[in-house]
Formats: structure tokens, C-alpha cells, sequence
């Protein structure tokens, strides 16, 4: 069993915790927070064994400890992080790795020069509709990929750390780098406003690649929820929506493209065929997370989801901040 210790029992955090106590992967050695309301939350409701804490220093040199679990704010974790590698712990971080591409570098670097796993928690492509997605893709079933169209929609929680589109757009960056095999954007242009203090509470991202185009839009100002992919293909087009009973739908249609006249060089026309719902068995994405984690340390393999796919995410990240300040 993995040897753990979690850092944060926020929101998220509650969930991580549940899941450490009732995987059989793990050993829940310890908890850290800083928030007293919340420490004494999380030592009403957690096994006695998990010792809590105000601190993380008081852990990072037990040698009892394998990894460090860690749910606290964009803010903290690069330095809980780098503490942690430094004395050879295992990570498991929180989404977006760090708040700007140089500290997702140098995660990595003290990851390598270390040799610890360091396993960002892009928790979407650990989902069990991305999986059968990814499959479709690769066998060719949804043909050439047009585009991607992504609303991620809440009515709060409004976070001071960082602005929607950190928050929440990657998530889908990080599903669109998984599903693309790690390309690339040639172009980034990002749009945001509704602003509550320093972050913007909505925004929208554009990316342009070599063979598709991808539209994210990010709001923590929606009156609804809303957690919708559109995939369109040259073959198929599927919506993966997260918030039905029966999330994937697939929608066999398209545009036909023909033979031209006498007045156009191609002629267009509409394919529709029918639509049907896969039967996809559920998982929970958090646990795959986890539980991926601790096999890629048991094994000593590096994560899809490590240094290598956040530093790509980050970089998109940073150019559209910077963007959405012009």
C-alpha cells in the first residue's frame, strides 16, 4: 500500500480524503490544514489513524511516507511540492499543476533530478466516457476531428486564486492535449470578464491547431450547471454530457462532400444517420485518478497526466492570460 500523506481538506479535498480511506491502494498516514474550522472537520470525520495537522513540515521527513497528496490553493503548492520531492516524496497534485509554465518546469526538473513520480490531477481524462472517446479516435471511428465546442458552466464558487478559465478550462485542455496524442495550438486568443476582485468569473478560449479548431468556455456566473463537449468529426460527431444519466451520445452524420458542376467546384450535402448511445459501464474519475497514481509510483511509470502534459497545458494557459489582458 502507498504510504500517504494529504495536504487541504477543502471541498475537494473531502472527496480525496473519502477516496484515500476506502481505496485499498493506500494507507492514510496523514492530514494538513491550516484552516482550524476545517482541521477540526477533518479530524471529526476521518479515521482516528490519519494523524492531522497544522503543518506539512512535520511530515516530510517521516520515512514512513511515500507520496504527498495535494488539495490546497494554486498559491501553496509549488512550494509544498518542491519541499516534498526534495526529501524523495511521490506527488499528487491538484489542477493546474502551477500558476505559470516556469514552476510547472521546475516541478519537473526536481521530479526527474529526484526520481519521483509527480501526477497532476487532470481528473477528466481519467473519465470512463474520455476512455471510450479516446478508443473511437484512435480506431478511426469518428474519422478526422473539425472541432471541439466545450462549455463548463457554474453559478460559483467564486476563487480568489485564480480566474474561470484556470479553474476550469483546464480540464478540457487537458482532455483536448489526451485526445489529440499531446498537439499543439498555432494560435491561442482568450476573452474574459465579469470580474469579482482580481479574476475574471468568465471567460472564453480559442485555440487553433494544424487540423481542428477548439472553443472552451469557462463561467462561474451561469444560472445553470453545465458540463458539455462537442466533438465533431469527418465520420461522426458525438456530445458528451456530464451532467445526464446517459452521458455519450453519437450522432452518425455529417456533411457529404461530392463531385462539383458546371458552377461549383464541390457539391455539399447532408449525411444524417442514426443516433445511439453507448452503454459505458460508470467509474469513478477521482478514484481512476488515485488509483492510477499509486500504480504509476508502484511501477516507477511516468504519468500521462505528469510534468510533461502540464507544461503543455500551462504554456496555453499563460499565452491566453496574456491575451485576455490586451
Amino acid at each position: 500500500m502507498l504510504k500517504v500523506i494529504q495536504i487541504g481538506y477543502g471541498y475537494w479535498g473531502e472527496n480525496i480524503a473519502k477516496n484515500l480511506v476506502s481505496s485499498e491502494k493506500f494507507e492514510f498516514v496523514g492530514l494538513c490544514e491550516m484552516d482550524e474550522q476545517r482541521r477540526q472537520k477533518a479530524k471529526d470525520n476521518l479515521p482516528e489513524y490519519v494523524d492531522v495537522q497544522a503543518e506539512y513540515e512535520v511530515f516530510l521527513e517521516r520515512s514512513d511516507v511515500d507520496a504527498f497528496i495535494i488539495a490546497t490553493q494554486t498559491e501553496y503548492t509549488f512550494k509544498i511540492a518542491m519541499d516534498a520531492m526534495e526529501q524523495g516524496k511521490h506527488i499528487f497534485i491538484e489542477k493546474p499543476i502551477a500558476t505559470i509554465k516556469e514552476r510547472a518546469e521546475k516541478l519537473r526538473d526536481k521530479a526527474y533530478e529526484k526520481n519521483v513520480i509527480i501526477h497532476c490531477d487532470h481528473i477528466m481524462i481519467y473519465h470512463p466516457v474520455i476512455k471510450y472517446i479516446k478508443n473511437m479516435i484512435d480506431s478511426g471511428e469518428l474519422g478526422s476531428i473539425l472541432y471541439f465546442d466545450i462549455s463548463r458552466l457554474n453559478l460559483g464558487p467564486i476563487r480568489t486564486d485564480v480566474n474561470a478559465m484556470m479553474d476550469l478550462a483546464v480540464h478540457d485542455l487537458a482532455v483536448i492535449d489526451f485526445l489529440s496524442d499531446g498537439k499543439e495550438p498555432t494560435r491561442v486568443a482568450a476573452l474574459g470578464g465579469v470580474s469579482f476582485g482580481k479574476q475574471e468569473a468568465l471567460t472564453y478560449l480559442t485555440l487553433s491547431y494544424d487540423t481542428f479548431i477548439a472553443h472552451m468556455t469557462s463561467s462561474w456566473v451561469s444560472p445553470f450547471k453545465q458540463r458539455k463537449t462537442i466533438i465533431a468529426g469527418s465520420k461522426k460527431m458525438i456530445i458528451f454530457d456530464d451532467m445526464k444519466n446517459e452521458k455519450l451520445s453519437i450522432y452518425d452524420c455529417g456533411i457529404e462532400v461530392g463531385e462539383g458542376n458546371e458552377h461549383d467546384e464541390h457539391t455539399f450535402s447532408n449525411r444524417f444517420g442514426d443516433i445511439y448511445t453507448p452503454n459505458i459501464p460508470f467509474e469513478d474519475a477521482l478514484r481512476n485518478s488515485l488509483e492510477y497514481f499509486e500504480n504509476c509510483v508502484r511501477t516507477n511509470t511516468q504519468s500521462i497526466s505528469g510534468s510533461e502534459q502540464s507544461i503543455r497545458v500551462m504554456k496555453i494557459l499563460e499565452l491566453a492570460q496574456i491575451d485576455l489582458k490586451i
